[in-house]
């Protein structure tokens, strides 16, 4: 299978974020794909390994990233190095890629 369509029930939810993974691990183990929905801010964190590729599909919102906060709308990609500790926030349905594929305990909750 090549076309992954998107799942009809969340993966997850978390506060004002929730979003499906799009099961692709069989045919590649290099990135994580994940359509999310913000409505109001998601927890600061700290990527430990991956390279984060926020794609805004829709809405607009702002982002975190070292302390430093930059506005994002409709049609902007926000890059995220690892160790960078981020936040965001808005009214958004965005295109989360992370490189490589992302799992659960590469994430530290922060402050």
């Amino acid at each position: 299978m090549h076309v992954f369509r998107l799942p009809k029930e969340y993966s997850f939810e978390k506060a004002s974020v929730k979003g499906t993974n799009f099961d692709t691990k069989d045919l590649s183990d290099k990135a994580k794909f994940a359509i999310i929905e913000v409505n109001g801010d998601h927890e600061k964190v700290r990527e430990k390994e991956c390279t984060f590729f926020y794609l805004v599909l829709e809405g607009k919102g702002s982002f975190e990233i070292e302390g430093k906060t930059e506005k994002c709308r409709k049609g902007d990609l926000v890059v995220i190095p690892p160790k960078s500790a981020f936040k965001y926030s808005g009214r958004m349905k965005i295109l989360l890629i992370t490189v490589p594929r992302w799992y659960p305990e590469q994430e530290e909750t922060l402050k």
